[in-house]
């Protein structure tokens, strides 16, 4: 759960549908099902640039001196959104034929992978499927300067997060046009 300064509590699901929020349909695993692989890597694609963006522009303060400096609830209840989405365009992703596509997805891999150190440090692990897995207990007592050296706005993970899941939004729009002109196709996306 995350708290704000009003003292409202929000979950991991309150960003969730954030991110989702064209259509929010796909967002449960269970639901996840009545939708193609083409269809869920259009909406995953935009909801990470969206969890991208929402990183960037958390604050990564520490609320008073004495105070330690774990990260806060509302980021964390972020970055675990974040994950989620993440995970969720790795699965829609991975058995796409559309070769732009299949470049983003290395893209966003190889940056990833490059962070894999800075990853640790909060207690979240890239597996070798490109997924990443969080330790809960590691992450809430994750330093908050650690957050920001990986997530903040000055930062470039996050920034080329974004760059990547946008184009990558861009290839597979392009790709549905595509099966719609020349198959007759029914997409089911929130436009």
């Amino acid at each position: 759960m995350a708290k704000v300064s009003s003292g409202l509590t929000l979950s991991t699901d309150y960003f969730m549908r954030n991110f989702y929020s064209n259509n929010r349909g796909v967002i449960k695993q269970s639901d996840r099902k009545d939708y193609s692989k083409i269809e869920l890597s259009y909406e995953d694609s935009r909801a990470l640039s969206r969890a991208a963006k929402q990183l960037r522009r958390n604050k990564y303060e520490v609320e008073s001196k004495t105070d330690d400096s774990d990260l806060d609830d509302t980021t964390r209840s972020s970055i675990e959104a974040f994950i989620k989405t993440y995970n969720n365009i790795m699965d829609s992703s991975k058995t796409s034929d559309n070769h732009d596509s299949k470049h983003y997805m290395r893209q966003l891999k190889t940056l990833s992978s490059k962070y894999a150190d800075e990853f640790e440090d909060l207690g979240i692990t890239l597996e070798s499927d490109g997924k990443l897995s969080v330790n809960d207990d590691l992450l809430k007592a994750a330093d908050t300067s650690k957050a920001k050296k990986l997530f903040s706005e000055d930062c470039e993970f996050t920034k080329k997060v974004m760059v990547i899941a946008r184009k990558l939004n861009g290839a597979i729009g392009n790709d549905i046009t595509s099966q719609i002109n020349s198959k007759g196709l029914h997409i089911n996306i929130a436009l």
